[in-house]
């Protein structure tokens, strides 16, 4: 059965790619800059979900034998590549601006041009929200990532009108391509978060803070209500699964039973206070016996 995000990517796929060609189309026809930059970022949009169609897909195929915490990296890895190649895409088309701000352009047909942002603005604001309500309801770097990517466009596309209606106003040929310029920065914007959030995941960092503090809060309540010792607690996530570890200290007399219900229990709580799956592990400790088992992470 296909989840909402996989849906909502699939769809961003198809309708970029069909986007794209439109606005090229419109950029030829009316010999805007602006459109034809435009129409190279929902190129690259194309691909971009494109890939993270798959991504998300192989990002929740099962824990293999070669893979034993599963395969939620690839959510990080692609996310990190699609920020590079946003990065890219931002810069080349900063160079076009430029390039025409320097050459000269004529003044562009402004209602070819601004008919083919307006249909940008609204296809892309189709797919931002379709994203963006996926996201909520699962999270993920490749949805959040292709959520930001279309929100930057609708807030490119409507700043793209707007400049058009004052060539139109002032037949100044030049604001055509110095319009690129923002359209540029809004897509090297976009890339910072992007770039930022999958280097976090790749690294390791703990879960966020709202999610970290639930797992806290059930740490703390057990110590004041059971009068339990809890130490090294480590968070982390990897796509869709996020894993949490602590060390629990148990008397050295416990039963062997007792204890394996105990870290039961304390697991369970864990678990229903995170979103998605989770991996638990509470490792219990006996009472004053070293514990070697962090050493290499000191």
């Amino acid at each position: 059965m296909k989840t909402s995000g996989e849906r909502a990517l699939r769809s961003a796929v198809w309708l970029s790619a069909v986007l794209a060609l439109v606005k090229y189309g419109f950029g030829v026809a009316s010999g805007s800059m602006l459109v034809l930059a435009s129409a190279a970022d929902s190129f690259a949009d194309a691909c971009a979900s494109g890939v993270n169609w798959w991504g998300y897909r192989f990002a929740r195929t099962p824990a293999d034998d070669d893979h034993p915490y599963g395969h939620g990296k690839v959510e990080a890895v692609l996310s990190a590549g699609q920020g590079m190649l946003l990065v890219g895409l931002g810069l080349s088309v900063a160079v076009g601006g430029l390039t025409g701000l320097l050459e000269g352009r004529e003044v562009p047909d402004v209602g070819l041009a601004s008919l083919g942002m307006a249909i940008s603005v609204l296809v892309s604001g189709l797919l931002w929200w379709s994203l963006e309500r996926a996201r909520r309801r699962e999270g993920g770097l490749l949805l959040q990532a292709d959520a930001a990517h279309y929100r930057a466009d609708v807030l490119a596309g409507v700043g793209a009108l707007v400049g058009l209606g004052a060539v139109m106003w002032t037949d100044w040929a030049w604001l055509d391509p110095a319009l690129a310029l923002p359209v540029s920065a809004a897509i090297l914007h976009d890339a910072r978060p992007v770039l930022r959030n999958a280097f976090s995941e790749l690294l390791d960092e703990a879960l966020p803070a709202d999610e970290q503090n639930r797992v806290e809060e059930i740490l703390r309540d057990l110590t004041d209500e059971e009068e339990l010792v809890f130490h090294g607690l480590r968070t982390r996530r990897s796509g869709p699964l996020r894993f949490v570890e602590v060390h629990l200290v148990l008397p050295s007399a416990t039963p062997l039973g007792d204890a394996h219900a105990l870290v039961q229990d304390i697991a369970r709580q864990l678990r229903e206070v995170l979103p998605g799956q989770s991996r638990v592990l509470v490792h219990p400790d006996a009472h004053g016996l070293e514990d070697v088992v962090d050493r290499a992470l000191e």
